[in-house]
């Protein structure tokens, strides 16, 4: 089955949380910056996960280091890791783009890779046939608008991050760098993310000043420490909107809003609208929302 590359509406309704994720072939198209991209000091940072299967061909990135990915290689690059643009040379094989809600246990797969393990994997010849099973079958789903698609759609990119964590605890070794002080800190804002907390409570985590943390962290990312907690935030928002049939006022205090009318002002700024309406665009209506 020949596929199309995603076009700028697929590309732009992935950006704005409306899909769960964005599956590309690596021939299909050159890569380009998503909308939203920021260009960093190192490159490009996003505040999704990204998965890159090689099958032929090569590509070479900065990644934490120079890297050079050949046939069999999977390059792992977290939420807020800069990057270059890939440089393909004959290169096929899949990309997939997903929110952090969507990794659910398998999110330590990319703390891993934050905490200053290698970023590349090689699956042994099994694991590969199978990966790039569950990546067709993702593609498929993916172009198809049929009942029960996000439901399918979740359980092969869980069947995808079993196959890369399995793999990784026997191909997954510690760097020859280590973790970058912005990396601390968005792992650190990874697991607080949900509760109170500001740029000093990150600085104090990491040993740094704020202001120390805040140039570093906006040099290397592109974006600032608040604009960190906030996408953390809204990410478990949009999965507590879409899986769960809690309140807004409810899912406003899970995601570490007091004032509710505050998080609907925050998601109306970061996704054009409100959560109840995002909610219902998503096909999920929730009787228990009293609030718009």
């Amino acid at each position: 089955m020949e596929h199309d590359p995603p076009s700028p509406s697929d590309a732009e309704a992935f950006e704005q949380g409306r899909e769960p994720l964005l599956v590309t072939r690596l021939e299909a198209h050159a890569r380009r910056a998503a909308a939203g991209t920021r260009r960093a000091s190192g490159g490009f940072a996003h505040p999704y996960a990204v998965v890159v299967l090689l099958t032929a061909g090569r590509s070479r990135v900065d990644h934490a280091g120079a890297l050079e990915l050949r046939p069999g290689d999977v390059h792992v690059i977290p939420p807020g890791d800069a990057h270059s643009s890939a440089r393909f040379e004959g290169a096929q094989g899949w990309g997939i783009a997903f929110w952090p809600e969507q990794s659910g246990h398998s999110l330590r797969l990319f703390s891993q890779v934050r905490g200053g393990c290698h970023p590349v994997l090689r699956l042994p010849p099994a694991g590969r046939r199978r990966l790039e099973r569950w990546l067709r079958a993702l593609e498929d789903e993916a172009a198809r608008r049929e009942e029960g698609r996000d439901e399918a759609l979740a359980a092969l990119l869980r069947l995808v991050l079993l196959e890369l964590v399995r793999a990784s605890a026997a191909t997954l070794h510690p760097g020859t760098e280590a973790s970058s002080l912005a990396r601390r800190a968005l792992a650190f804002v990874e697991g607080s993310a949900l509760r109170p907390l500001s740029l000093s409570d990150v600085a104090r985590a990491v040993g740094r000043t704020p202001a120390h943390v805040a140039t570093v962290v906006r040099s290397e990312t592109g974006r600032t420490v608040g604009e960190w907690i906030l996408a953390q935030r809204m990410a478990e928002a949009r999965r507590r909107l879409r899986a769960t049939d809690g309140s807004v006022e409810g899912i406003a205090g899970h995601v570490g809003y007091a004032d509710v009318t505050h998080f609907i002002r925050q998601f109306r700024r970061v996704h054009g609208r409100t959560p109840a309406q995002w909610r219902r665009a998503q096909g999920h209506p929730q009787a228990g929302a009293r609030r718009p």
